[in-house]
């Protein structure tokens, strides 16, 4: 199982424009084969900053994901709106002793 962390940092008086384009990706994707759980968080500390936390059952999943039409229709959305990259990170789910 993968993990991904997506941080979004919204231009200051954006962040609700983002939550609200990010409705259809987070229902679509919820659908998708291979999503076991995907999920959009705010930060307690900064207004502007936003975190998608994803959970894949494997890599060829999560690249299936960034062709869908709903992944490519938010980054289009949002891209005038966002105060810089997204910050994406993926990890292995399997426990490190």
């Amino acid at each position: 199982m993968l993990m991904v962390t997506a941080k979004i940092i919204a231009k200051p008086g954006e962040r609700n424009n983002i939550i609200l384009k990010a409705k259809d990706l987070i229902e679509s994707t919820r659908l998708e084969s291979g999503c076991i759980s995907y999920n959009l968080y705010a930060s307690t500390e900064n207004d502007d900053v936003l975190m998608i936390l994803e959970q894949w059952k494997n890599q060829d999943v999560l690249d299936s994901h960034m062709q869908t039409k709903h992944f490519i229709a938010f980054g289009k959305a949002v891209e005038d709106i966002l105060a810089g990259e997204l910050d994406i990170n993926v990890y292995s789910a399997d426990k490190i002793n």
